[in-house]
């Protein structure tokens, strides 16, 4: 079963009105409204004996797995109405309802799509794809990454379940409750760590750094957070905004923290646009950003099944008139992507990073006669340049794996010659802004204090090492703008100038 996540959300979100309800067979009309929408609308123009096949495979099978019941069908049912004479079949059957069957029916329909973004939605989980928008969820209080196919917990958001309990950041979630997420989509994971505020759950947890698992119960709770946040990075003028989610108060938001940036008196000699993880948002939302920074200018192209062709432009905007760079990974999707790759289109900014996940698809919701809702693939878009984006992501401008070190890369693209570089609570310190990594910037062995090699390699432009962690001794005497500093707390601080 489909499910969508915060990290991967997709571009659009437009309203329709519901369609008149089928008075033939009332108990199977959401069943009959989803075959119809995606029959007429859906970008890869199924068939109709594809959608009836699947609806009819997809609840045999969960009719077999969860409630033990043999549902019996003919490869030749191949109309609606041969799905519908099937559903009230086996309605009749013990255990089964038309509820039951209608959700089935249309997850399989849906199933047989290969689009992991078309999605049945419940009055419930429609708020919560809402809520998640706008960053507003019920949830543990946590942010997860998908990394080689493991769940990592990449932030512990404060005052929340999460960090109250003894999780740490670099987890990996192998299980909730029951259920195994290994070789789960993330829209799979996300299903099954959602619930209701107050409710629980037992996860089950891999820490790698010793080598063990351990088991965390955690209750779900309401957690708001602000779409878009910033800094100013201490040596250089330069701003810093990490953007969680394409929601309707995004823009403002972003408006509001360039506007704080302009009332220090201190000109920005450039700006980085942080995009690591944002699954995306509404298309309004990336339109009305994309106005911050540039005046006028192409957004994207969208192409519908019939291969149309339409344009979204940006219309009186402000031209950000400073270098900026997108930090973007395999998180970064949709809208996310949609705002990077037409920023760079225009010149107006270069990526840093990863490639980014891919999804160049656009979707309606349409609610659904019963008070549900269908979210359907109806578009796939471009960039200004036409570039593809769906299946095949954005590869960055500079091409950089570690976490920090798509920061110092990204800052010394813009100039920065001044460094101050430390761990503080966990969280790995550039030029005063603090960064949620995986792993930290420093450790400390018998061997002696090490850094990690990449985020050295990029500020020192070494050759690339093939260890995690070097040892900083002889770089220390090596190069003399180099230089370590202990604080009073008893964390390190490396010092470096750039000649």
């Amino acid at each position: 079963m489909k499910r969508i996540t915060q990290i991967f959300l997709t571009v659009v979100l437009f309203l329709s009105a519901a369609l008149p309800v089928f008075a033939n067979q009332p108990t199977f009309v959401e069943t009959e409204e989803v075959f119809h929408h995606v029959m007429e609308s859906h970008l890869s123009k199924p068939n109709e004996n594809q959608l009836v096949q699947g609806a009819l495979k997809y609840a045999s099978t969960l009719a077999d797995e969860e409630k033990q019941v043999k549902l019996l069908y003919s490869t030749s049912d191949s109309t609606i109405g041969d799905l519908k004479r099937r559903l009230e079949e086996w309605e009749r059957k013990p255990g089964l309802d038309a509820t039951t069957l209608n959700r089935w029916a249309i997850e399989g329909m849906l199933e047989s799509l290969d689009d992991p973004h078309s999605v049945f939605f419940t009055v419930d989980e429609l708020r919560l794809f809402q809520s998640s928008v706008e960053n507003e969820f019920v949830g543990f209080g946590f942010r997860l990454r998908l990394q080689n196919g493991a769940f990592i917990i990449r932030d512990i958001i404060p005052e929340s379940p999460a960090a109250a309990s003894e999780l740490q950041r670099g987890d990996q979630i192998i299980g909730v409750d029951d259920i195994s997420l290994q070789e789960k989509s993330f829209e799979e994971a996300y299903a099954y760590l959602r619930g209701e505020e107050g409710s629980e759950a037992l996860l089950t947890i891999y820490r790698a750094s010793e080598k063990r698992e351990l088991q965390v119960r955690l209750k779900r709770a309401m957690l708001t957070l602000p779409e878009a946040e910033g800094k100013l990075f201490d040596e250089e003028p330069i701003g810093y905004i990490r953007l969680e989610t394409f929601g309707s108060d995004g823009a403002y938001q972003m408006r509001d923290q360039l506007a704080a940036f302009a009332r220090t008196g201190k000109p920005l000699k450039g700006l980085i646009l942080d995009l690591r993880d944002n699954g995306g948002g509404y298309l309004t939302a990336a339109r009305d950003i994309a106005s911050l920074f540039m005046e006028e200018g192409l957004l994207m192209y969208t192409t519908n099944r019939n291969g149309v062709e339409v344009e979204t432009w940006v219309r009186n905007g402000n031209s950000i008139g400073i270098p900026v760079r997108i930090l973007v990974n395999g998180g970064s999707a949709s809208a996310s992507e949609l705002l990077a790759g037409s920023l760079r289109d225009h010149e107006i900014a270069k990526l840093v990073g990863t490639k980014t996940y891919g999804k160049g698809s656009a979707q309606q919701v349409i609610p659904l006669s019963e008070g549900d809702a269908l979210k359907l693939t109806l578009n796939e878009y471009f960039t200004p340049k036409h570039t593809v984006v769906n299946h095949v992501g954005l590869t960055p401008d500079m091409l950089v794996e570690d976490d920090a070190a798509q920061v110092v890369e990204a800052l010394q693209s813009l100039g920065v010659k001044r460094w101050k570089l430390g761990d503080q609570d966990g969280d790995t310190v550039v030029n005063g802004v603090s960064f949620p990594t995986v792993h930290p910037l420093f450790k400390e062995d018998e061997k002696g204090l090490q850094i990690r090699s990449a985020v050295l390699t990029h500020l020192l432009d070494l050759e690339a090492s093939q260890e995690e962690y070097v040892l900083l001794a002889p770089y220390l005497e090596a190069h003399k703008n180099l230089s370590l500093a202990k604080e009073a707390d008893g964390t390190f601080t490396l010092l470096y100038t750039q000649n």
